[in-house]
């Protein structure tokens, strides 16, 4: 081993003096070895000599060894003198260090860590870094320590919320070093200092960074939440509107991988430019972007009708986005939270409403959310207070002038509200699982009271819901209806919609009822994909056509030209088709004209009750009678 030089001093000349004898017990011990293999040379043959070569022939390979030895056992010594200076240090540090592998999982925490968030150090050891991370702020973190080694630089300084063992957060910032190219470490090392206090008002750039989304850098939902209630303190005297805009066709937008970041970064930029000195953009929940407007619910109704323009010039590889608006008005009454109920209710009816709808929100959306509530509230007793009943609807043939089926409806009347519309409570049943239990019901029931209460001659037609016949027990429902009632399984139609048919395991199930003698009925027909090349070969034995397309058919050509359409197809298939929703004589004329056999709706009769139908009502099918004010059948 050799001493270095000093610096700026000339290295010496010739051999550097050891440190010990080692080195000269080494040259004495070669040069006994070097005059052992020389004499034999002299004296060959001698055993003597022989021997003694041979056993100091050894000699440089032990010398050898224990040189190895003696390094290892001092590299040794220095290693373990390093680990536990390391130890000292990190474990004397005020601040928190962390070391986390390449997989992002903690390695080591130092007893620091204990002070800033509560926990045992040793219990971290193997958990993922992403646990403890608050979800608005993991983007920016990991996407520079995901980055691989050496590309993210040595050092880097990140910000984010860290969750404390009670489920609070800690504002922390890190100083990362990157050693993962070191082969003797192989780690990120993260220097941790808490500035949960600084985040507090006295550092407003570490805030900003806890408070932004982390891929368009917007202020977040909590960010906005802060901006709400500074803002509500001077409503009173200067107005601000609040605007919520929710982008259709986002999420195929951004499906791509790596396509996210760059689409959201290009649509915060358009939507920025569109907007006024004052005003002030935000992410909201579930992707939607939120606008505090500088001035009146008719100022924000103005920019939120130029945002959704403007996302039309914004090409994605799904093609141009579309989006709808819900606005309201800011008040010193009105909360941050109840704000942002309130624009979304706005954007509920907007929604309802189309693609670029902007709605603002009034006291209607407020009662309309309320009756809601109630209904899919007490909806779910309904069944076993008795409140839900049937009503049947008759289809007639008007070549034979006779009924020729009837069409379970579905009815409530509430004990307070009074008689609630199906187009109202049954999207609601069809929210949840309760539309299962009351399609199952309809099905004995309406089975039941056909069987019962008529002769062989009529037919009865059941709905069928999406959610019921994808459970797979439909077929198991309708077997054990038909068994109860002694309905013959020819009497009873399956009426589904056309989306239904796409699904393999629900066309079995309906091909295994048309096999029992159940037909099956395609409901609403026209209004979604169906075509003569989707509908061949299909478990379908009736066609209803939906009633909009009877919309002005008595004054629009197009109209009449749509329904001698729909005929055709039917007739092309070799399927009857039922006309749904005929209410005037002028409709009933046409499609007479038309050649349409089967009609349906209040030119001929409204819903009959149970005690009705028992009564033979059904059998009465006047020329035309048209009831007053004629509703919309369910």
């Amino acid at each position: 081993m050799t001493t270095a030089p000093d610096p700026g001093q000339p290295a010496a000349a010739g051999l550097v003096a050891p440190r010990s004898g080692r080195t000269g017990l080494l040259v004495v011990l070669s040069f006994a070895v070097a005059l052992v293999a020389v004499v034999p040379a002299f004296l060959p043959g001698h055993p003597l000599l022989q021997g003694l070569s041979a056993l100091l022939g050894l000699v440089p390979i032990t010398a050898a060894l224990t040189a190895v030895w003696r390094r290892y056992q001092r590299l040794t010594g220095d290693l373990r003198a390093s680990h536990a200076a390391f130890r000292t240090i990190v474990k004397s540090s005020v601040d928190p260090v962390v070391i986390v592998g390449g997989d992002l999982r903690i390695t080591f925490a130092s007893p620091a860590i204990a002070s800033l968030l509560d926990v045992d150090p040793g219990s971290l050891s193997g958990l993922p870094l992403v646990d403890a991370i608050h979800p608005d702020d993991r983007a920016g973190l990991f996407g520079s320590l995901s980055a691989p080694p050496g590309e993210g630089g040595e050092f880097a300084v990140r910000t984010a919320r860290v969750r404390t063992r009670d489920g609070q957060w800690r504002l922390v910032q890190a100083t990362v070093r990157d050693l993962r190219a070191d082969p003797e470490i192989a780690a990120l090392v993260l220097y941790c200092r808490d500035v949960t206090a600084r985040g507090r008002g006295v550092d407003p750039e570490l805030l900003e960074l806890s408070l932004a989304d982390p891929v368009t850098g917007l202020p977040n939902r909590t960010a906005l939440s802060r901006r709400l209630a500074a803002v509500q303190r001077q409503v009173a005297t200067h107005p601000v509107a609040l605007a919520l805009l929710s982008i259709d066709g986002l999420a195929s937008a951004t499906s791509r991988p790596g396509s996210e970041e760059t689409v959201l970064r290009v649509l915060t930029s358009r939507l920025t430019r569109e907007l006024r000195g004052e005003d002030w953009l935000a992410r909201g929940k579930d992707g939607d972007f939120v606008v505090l407007v500088d001035g009146t619910v008719s100022d924000a109704e103005v920019v939120a009708t130029r945002l959704i323009t403007t996302l039309g010039y914004v090409a994605t590889p799904a093609g141009p986005l579309t989006a709808t608006a819900g606005v309201t008005g800011l008040a010193p009454d009105i909360d941050p939270g109840e704000a942002l109920r309130r624009a979304d209710l706005a954007l509920s009816s907007a929604r309802a409403a189309g693609v670029g709808s902007v709605h603002r929100y009034d006291d209607a959306l407020r009662i309309a959310q309320d009756r809601r509530s109630t209904l899919a509230v007490d909806l779910a007793g309904a069944l076993a207070r008795g409140e839900l009943r049937l009503a049947f609807q008759p289809v007639v043939d008007v070549v034979m002038h006779r009924t020729v089926s009837v069409e379970a409806l579905l009815r409530w009347r509430h004990p307070e509200l009074g008689d609630v519309s199906p187009q109202e409570f049954v999207p609601l049943a069809e929210e949840s699982p309760l539309i299962t239990e009351l399609g199952r019901w309809v099905l004995f029931e309406a089975c039941e009271t056909v069987a019962r209460r008529t002769d062989d001659e009529l037919s009865v037609a059941v709905n069928v819901s999406a959610r019921q016949i994808r459970s797979g027990e439909l077929v198991t429902d309708v077997v054990a209806a038909l068994e109860a009632s002694g309905l013959p399984a020819t009497r009873l139609i399956v009426e589904i919609t056309e989306s239904m048919l796409l699904d393999a395991h629900v066309a079995g199930d309906l091909e295994t009822l048309r096999e029992l003698g159940v037909r099956v009925a395609l409901d609403d027909f026209g209004t979604g994909w169906s075509s003569l090349a989707y509908l061949v070969g299909m478990p379908v034995d009736v066609l209803k056509m939906d009633q909009h397309f009877l919309a002005d058919v008595e004054t629009v050509p197009q109209r009449r030209a749509l329904c001698r359409a729909v005929l055709q197809l039917g007739a092309s298939l070799g399927l009857p088709v039922i006309v749904e929703g005929v209410t005037t004589p002028g409709e009933l004329r046409l499609i007479r004209d038309m050649g349409h056999r089967y009609v349906q709706g209040y030119a001929f009769s409204r819903p009959l009750e149970v005690d009705q139908l028992a009564a033979g009502a059904w059998r009465t099918v006047p020329e035309l009678a048209v009831a007053t004010s004629p509703e919309v059948t369910a």
